[in-house]
């Protein structure tokens, strides 16, 4: 992974951002409408696990009033449930200029976090045989006629590290929620460091210490999520 670096950016890391008492600034999406066009801009947020997925809501999970300011949900049925996430999966419906992502996180224990980010601009191009934690190496290989004939290497397609757009680390600090942002996208074909999306295109955010190419290399992080902010020039 290391010698992939220099086609990547690091994370410039916030400490905090100010959320309570201060006016939260997505660029385009600030008017009278209630972040109403930043919502019709984004598609459910699916979080993928070693086992299962959940799909969230930006308005009602992600971003809004409650969850700025406390840190809360409205409804136990909206809250973010703490998994060992490999994936975000963001999908954009509509044609956006994206200047940074900012994303908080919490984690039961203190860890360092490897991050990565794939544009894919279609969902043909998305990883269809994911290496999770307790994916396995090989199967089993049989001949025309059925007899087992021995193993075979399994071949998984999101390893992907050297079309990741950016990477970087983060600390999350035990017991807090714990702010960072995405920024100096290095995305094919463009040279301004935004991000450009387009309608039914997908931003997938990999956890590398979750995912089955880093077992016994990095440790598994349980985390929860929370404020989904991004500002679009």
């Amino acid at each position: 992974m290391a010698k992939n670096r220099h086609f990547l950016r690091k994370f410039a890391l916030l400490s905090a951002l100010c959320l309570s008492g201060c006016a939260v600034n997505l660029g385009v999406f600030e008017n009278s409408d209630g972040y109403e066009s930043y919502y019709d801009s984004l598609g459910d947020i699916t979080g993928l696990y070693d086992g299962g997925n959940h799909e969230y809501s930006v308005k009602y999970s992600l971003f809004n009033k409650l969850t700025v300011e406390k840190f809360s949900w409205e409804k136990d049925s909206y809250k973010v449930e703490s998994e060992q996430y490999l994936y975000l999966i963001i999908p954009f419906e509509k044609n956006l200029t994206i200047e940074n992502i900012v994303l908080y996180a919490y984690s039961p224990e203190t860890i360092t976090v490897t991050v990565s980010a794939f544009y894919f601009s279609d969902a043909s191009e998305t990883p269809q045989k994911i290496k999770y934690l307790s994916s396995p190496e090989t199967e089993p290989e049989y001949d025309e006629d059925g007899n087992y004939i021995g193993e075979k290497e399994i071949e998984y397609d999101d390893e992907l590290v050297g079309q990741a757009i950016m990477q970087g680390d983060v600390t999350l600090p035990r017991e807090e929620w714990k702010s960072f942002v995405m920024v100096n996208f290095n995305q094919p074909g463009y040279d301004d460091k935004y991000l450009h999306t387009g309608q039914d295109t997908y931003l997938y955010i990999r956890f590398e210490n979750n995912s089955g190419w880093n077992v016994g290399k990095m440790t598994p992080v349980t985390f929860s999520f929370i404020n989904l902010m991004m500002r679009a020039i």
